[in-house]
């Protein structure tokens, strides 16, 4: 995925890596009900697909038996992480690929199953990731996306574009990453998947200002990699004073949206 999504995708998550886990539990969460919503089978052998810190790959070992696993990520910091959680569970035989989703050193028809939980966003070429991953699937294997809704966070999006001068790069980023069901469910089809099912949940969330930042910071601060360190400091305190002047009293109010899918190759 280096080339697939750049290098400062890997760098930056590379850098956040060692927080990711406790500042973005609710992708954690994510992970575990995208593999709960496979549909049963014997998925002995999973591709998992900007794998980060591993939690989606535990989440199959844990609901489906998994016990063989290929992770394939850019960022070698979250490939750390996850290596160390593995020596917790020698139950599971795990092969780490620091790569790029269209080079994936990966075999055609190898494996029971591919899962991708909020990494599928991050890819430009979104069709072309698809199809490299669908390719690596057994005739009957299964395929599970979870990723950013399209109308998520619009809340933050209005704070963004008040500022003077607006932050043209987190601005962009939201028509670059989030997709509706019609996509995802064209993206499957063009890949030759049959989709099962696809849809989206939206939520309510309440979060302090520094706590929403430090969420950006740790999956999105690659959008600002050509900042300096005074000027992203300067960015970071401008956005901060115009979150707390939308807060109520439970926080700053925004609305989170995940799209979820579950397509089978043909048998």
């Amino acid at each position: 995925m280096a080339e697939e999504t750049g290098n400062g995708v890997a760098e930056g998550f590379t850098q956040t890596a060692r927080d990711y886990d406790d500042v973005v539990r609710h992708n954690v969460t994510g992970a575990w009900r995208l593999a709960g919503s496979l549909p049963p089978g014997g998925y002995e052998e999973v591709l998992d697909v900007g794998c980060g810190t591993g939690f989606a790959s535990l989440a199959m070992a844990e609901r489906h038996g998994t016990r063989r696993v290929i992770g394939v990520d850019p960022a070698e910091g979250m490939l750390e992480q996850f290596r160390a959680k593995l020596a917790d569970r020698p139950d599971i035989s795990v092969t780490l690929h620091a790569a790029d989703v269209l080079a994936m050193p990966v075999a055609d028809a190898s494996v029971d199953a591919v899962i991708c939980s909020m990494a599928f966003h991050w890819f430009p070429r979104k069709a072309e990731a698809m199809r490299a991953m669908a390719r690596t699937l057994r005739p009957g294997g299964v395929i599970g996306v979870l990723c950013a809704g399209r109308g998520g966070e619009g809340e933050f999006r209005v704070v963004l574009a008040g500022l003077e001068p607006p932050p043209v790069n987190w601005i962009g980023a939201f028509d670059a990453v989030q997709r509706d069901i019609p996509e995802m469910e064209e993206y499957l089809v063009a890949a030759g998947l049959e989709p099962i099912d696809v849809w989206m949940e939206r939520r309510i969330r309440r979060v302090a200002p520094e706590g929403f930042l430090e969420r950006m910071r740790v999956v999105a601060g690659h959008l600002h990699s050509d900042l300096s360190p005074d000027e992203l400091a300067s960015l970071n305190a401008r956005v901060a004073e115009a979150l707390a002047r939308v807060c109520g009293p439970r926080g700053f109010e925004y609305t989170f949206t995940k799209l979820f899918a579950v397509a089978r190759a043909p048998s």
